[in-house]
């Protein structure tokens, strides 16, 4: 079993790496077992709880658990139950899936059992519950399948990788527009998350440079999980030698390729 990541140009926050080398060797376990090559995306998340890891897994109403209630975790069993209101809601699901396993990984010596209400990836303040938020989206989402999904997303438009992967670190209206229309829709599609665990993985990782910070900066973080008005800044964005440019009304004619 790999203990590494083979990550080249990305690595976890400090203060989440553990997390996110617990759900790498999870990962790892199952494809072991499973006998693969490679880690299959998007993530078999409720196949792998059942199989690979022999942990009992079902949907149930659990409104006798409390009001709200979406995921409870079983360390002892262990057993995971998600309620089945959320199964219209994929990604919504498949993260609550992957929480509650953060739980059962991570949590067997905190309590017995964790009930989960929240409708949504948040940052929690609680350090059980982002722990096992951050275990969910290493899981969904593993370092190095995630640096090659963002990289393709710039070659397949002929963007400038280096380039752009350091504008993503910016708050730039060129950065917003690299986050909202080429990377976040690669990302969901390839993993099969929401919108908001996206925004989640990408904002608790970093460029392995001198001096790193968040890939994603937190002040673009709620305004990436609103809708883009059509007549603002982002929407002047266009491709120029390969690199984004926000086009004001001062830019020159004939200047965009």
């Amino acid at each position: 079993m790999s203990a590494v990541q083979p990550a080249k140009l990305l690595e976890p926050r400090r203060g989440g790496r553990q997390t996110d080398q617990r759900a790498w060797s999870t990962l790892e376990r199952c494809r072991t077992r499973l006998s693969l090559e490679e880690l299959p995306l998007p993530i078999p998340v409720e196949e792998w709880i059942e199989g690979p890891l022999g942990i009992q897994f079902g949907f149930s109403d659990l409104s006798h658990l409390g009001d709200g209630v979406l995921g409870a975790a079983f360390v002892d069993g262990p057993e995971i139950l998600i309620d089945e209101q959320i199964l219209e809601h994929e990604g919504r699901c498949r993260f609550t899936c992957a929480h509650e396993l953060g739980h059962v990984v991570m949590h067997k010596r905190v309590q017995e059992h964790f009930h989960d209400t929240k409708t949504g990836v948040t940052f929690s303040t609680n350090k059980y519950e982002r722990q096992a938020d951050r275990f969910a989206a290493a899981f969904l989402m593993p370092l190095p399948q995630l640096e090659r999904a963002i990289v393709r997303s710039f070659d397949d438009r002929r963007l400038e990788r280096v380039s752009c992967m350091h504008e993503l670190m910016q708050v730039t209206t060129e950065s917003e527009w690299l986050w909202r229309y080429r990377v976040l829709p690669a990302v969901t599609r390839a993993f099969n998350v929401s919108l908001s665990a996206a925004l989640f993985r990408c904002a608790e990782i970093q460029l392995r440079i001198t001096n790193p910070q968040s890939l994603m900066p937190r002040r673009l973080t709620q305004r990436l999980l609103e809708p883009a008005e059509p007549d603002d800044n982002v929407a002047a964005v266009q491709v120029i030698d390969g690199r984004p440019k926000y086009r004001d009304l001062f830019t020159a004619e004939g200047e965009a390729s």
